[in-house]
């Protein structure tokens, strides 16, 4: 037992829904209770939920008490951790580093690629980038890909945080027949969800259901074939009972980290095709519990292979479920452990 706990704050809203949001609420849960005592947030406009982090109950207007829930975090802790890069100001930043705070975050997309969406387009060009990350002193890359094409101005460390999945909320089976094809994230121009419609016109026999919002959603609709669902936003326990109608997932986007939505298929048993723009070899292993394709071409070769061969699709929905084992919060949070107790 440790004589003095260290306090960490989670700089996430831990009752709403998104990938970093998410992983603030499993590191709250999975990080070693007898070591550290974790500090959150909450938005005021959805319900609060049970979580054994310390919460700060953000009220309105939102705008005000969110600063101020930062500050909050700041001042009581011992490390922070800001996960979603410009939702706090950059003089919150500045000020944890000035009491001397040990603070880190994560990348977990394209940094520097101006030819799609990256951080460097996100911040408006290289010099706010570089200005807002310079007060953090422990960057991480969620993949060695990111890592490697991390060469904008901001120094990474040269090692991997993999993020983690909660398995056990998903009921995992073995696939081995194609009648339901599920695409899972927000409707935009970057996820390129307009290749779900043209496969659905490919393969008129089998289902292609839309889960997500955004901005391109009506626009989608007018076009989709009549095989075509959507099924709008759902949590991630409506999400989790959904997964238990679907075969396979397709990720049509060229431009991904180490997309969150894959290990929660995977661990329903159900594979994943995704393109091999952003380096997903270092974590699917092509034909054994997933599928990397080049083009839109190869994309649909795959899906005519598992439908012809059940082998095939039981053997990589194996695989699957073994991809998401790998990536449990119960395992993957010993690196976690072991990197915040070595911050600088």
């Amino acid at each position: 037992m440790y004589k003095s706990k260290m306090k960490i704050f989670l700089g996430g809203y831990i009752n709403y829904t998104n990938a970093q949001n998410l992983n603030c609420l499993a590191l709250a849960k999975h990080l070693d209770s007898s070591k550290f005592t974790t500090y959150a947030l909450s938005v005021n406009f959805l319900p609060k939920i049970k979580s054994k982090a310390i919460l700060f109950h953000c009220f309105y207007p939102f705008r005000i008490s969110s600063v101020l829930g930062f500050l909050w975090g700041v001042i009581k802790c011992d490390i922070v951790y800001f996960p979603k890069h410009k939702s706090q100001p950059v003089w919150v930043l500045y000020f944890a580093k000035i009491i001397r705070k040990k603070i880190f975050t994560t990348i977990e997309n394209n940094m520097c690629d101006i030819e799609k969406e990256s951080m460097i387009n996100s911040f408006k060009g290289k010099i706010n980038l570089v200005n807002y990350f310079k007060y953090i002193p422990n960057i991480f890359g969620i993949t060695q890909y990111i890592i490697d094409n991390a060469n904008c101005g901001v120094k990474l460390e040269n090692r991997v945080l993999y993020l983690g999945v909660e398995s056990d909320i998903y009921s995992s089976k073995v696939r081995n027949k194609l009648k339901n094809i599920v695409f899972v994230g927000s409707l935009n121009k970057r996820k390129r969800v307009g290749e779900l419609l043209e496969l659905a016109e490919i393969f008129p026999d089998i289902n292609f259901n839309i889960i997500g919002d955004g901005i391109d959603m009506q626009s989608l609709k007018i076009k989709a074939a009549n095989n075509v669902f959507f099924f709008g936003y759902l949590s991630q326990l409506e999400l989790a009972s959904k997964f238990n109608e679907m075969d396979l997932h397709i990720l049509p986007s060229k431009s991904e980290g180490f997309p969150k939505v894959i290990l929660e298929a995977a661990s329903a048993g159900i594979p994943s095709i995704v393109y091999s723009d952003y380096g997903a070899s270092e974590w699917i292993s092509n034909n054994e519990n997933g599928f990397i394709v080049n083009d839109f071409e190869q994309l649909t070769e795959v899906i005519l292979r598992l439908i012809d061969n059940e082998n095939l699709f039981a053997r990589n929905s194996e695989g699957a479920i073994l991809l998401a084992k790998k990536f449990d919060w119960k395992s993957v949070i010993n690196e976690w452990d072991d990197v915040i107790c070595n911050l600088r």
